[in-house]
Formats: C-alpha cells, structure tokens, sequence
C-alpha cells in the first residue's frame, strides 16, 4: 500500500492528473485505487516509451517544432474548464486565487522567481478553502 502510494506520487504527471480529475469518484472508501495505479503505471510507461522513440526519431528526423509550444497551455485550459464544470462554485475560487497569486507574485518576485511561490499561495489558498467547505458540510 504504501509502496503503490509513494510510486503514485513519483509518477503523477499533468497527463496523469487530468485523467484521474476525470475520474467518477462517488466511492466514499475509494476503492478505485487499484485502478488509480494503473493508470498511472501505464501512463508513466507511455512517457519513457514516448520519449525513447522521440529522442531516437528525432536524431534521424528533421522536424520543425515551431508553434508547437500552445499544447500545454492548451491542456491546461481544457482541465480547467473541466474542473470548472464540475464545481463551478470552487472552481472559480480556485481560479481567481490562482491569477492574483500569480501577478501578485510576480510584482514582489518578478518574471524569474514568481512561479514557485505564486503555487505555494495559491496551493495554501485552495487548500484553506478546501476546509472550510468540509467544515460547512459536517453536521
């Protein structure tokens, strides 16, 4: 158990994440851990296996990958408009938090150093959040 948590923490990529924010979680016990660590055992294996035949292909391929820079942020924007979705109410929260973290953060820090704190805020924030919501739900 704890060896299939420490390796889900190892291997969590954005890919992996937005998967498993996807995920039907109505289990309360959430049972579905089993299947949590196989998405990422196979995701993970997708990455090295991917960037093997990237890093071999691309010694012997040309390519130009200029304009290809947009897929992150693309991937980004589709999870958050998922989440947004499905929990507009915190989502929003979340969101908000997010963006005035980050310019905050970038005034005090500027352009080199403001991301990692920006996350640290905004993680803080959420997370405050988060806790209050649970307070409100308990009886």
């Amino acid at each position: 158990m704890l060896f299939t948590q420490l390796y889900m923490i190892f291997s969590l990529s954005d890919e992996t994440y937005s998967v498993l924010c996807s995920c039907k979680n109505e289990d309360p016990e959430e049972k579905n851990r089993p299947a949590w660590f196989l998405i990422n055992l196979f995701d993970q294996s997708y990455w090295i296996v991917g960037s093997v035949i990237g890093a071999l292909l691309g010694q012997v391929l040309p390519f130009d990958f200029t304009g290809i820079d947009f897929s992150m942020t693309a991937l980004f924007v589709v999870i958050l408009l998922d989440q947004v979705l499905a929990h507009p109410k915190m989502a929003s929260r979340c969101a908000v938090t997010g963006l005035l973290a980050g310019i905050i953060c970038l005034f005090i820090f500027g352009t080199g150093n403001f991301l990692l704190p920006a996350l640290i805020v905004t993680v803080l924030f959420v997370t405050a959040f988060t806790q209050a919501e649970r307070r409100k739900e308990l009886p």
